[in-house]
């Protein structure tokens, strides 16, 4: 029983553990409203091929883009709004797919380009610091204008190596991150009527 008490005065002594820090409604979802006149607002003009092959629009990706660089936190929600008359259920789920699969497509060749473009850095790397050892180990290597060639070899090698390593990696991590966050978003189709009414005071 003693032994019961002081575990409990031990716990009362202890600090009170900070309490969470509450996540509020935009932490957790980001939502955009993009209003359409019609389905072809989210493909290209310049595209007459049907929905199953036709290229997003680049304004409406321009969008996305925008969205994501204001706010990058939280899961996106993006709600498309049109008139009534106009909705299709199975234009609405072919036009979710193709945006999904648009972004998984690119995901992909990102993630590839990425790795492929750190390997290279590394590459390059090695390669000016190995020939920067072949300086100090083989001296007359020193000898001019072979130095100046070498050097500028060197220079190159370092500078696009370490630009590669991290600038253009740090690029395509952003890029990759955007085609994450939207594949993973969630499309909606709402009545452009029932929005409006949403918007004017009871």
């Amino acid at each position: 029983m003693a032994e019961e008490q002081k575990k409990i005065e031990q716990k009362a002594a202890e600090p009170a553990a900070k309490p969470a820090e509450a996540k509020t409604v935009s932490d957790i979802f980001q939502t955009a409203q993009i209003a359409l006149d019609s389905y072809d607002d989210i493909f290209s003009d310049f595209d007459p091929s049907p929905y199953e092959r036709r290229i997003l629009s680049d304004d409406f990706l321009s969008e996305l883009r925008r969205r994501h660089a204001e706010k990058r936190k939280g899961e996106f929600v993006v709600n498309f709004t049109l008139p009534a008359s106009l909705r299709s259920e199975k234009t609405e789920a072919l036009v979710r797919k193709r945006i999904k699969d648009y972004f998984r497509g690119r995901l992909k060749e990102t993630s590839k380009e990425r790795r492929d473009k750190f390997r290279q850095g590394l590459v390059r790397v090695l390669i000016g610091v190995v020939i920067s050892f072949s300086l100090i180990l083989f001296p007359q290597l020193d000898a001019l204008p072979l130095l100046t060639l070498v050097s500028v070899l060197i220079w190159y090698a370092l500078w696009s190596g370490f630009d590669e390593l991290f600038e253009v990696s740090s690029r395509l991590k952003r890029k990759q991150s955007f085609y994450e966050k939207f594949l993973a978003a969630a499309y909606n189709f709402m009545d452009q009527e029932e929005l409006v009414r949403s918007m004017v005071p009871g």
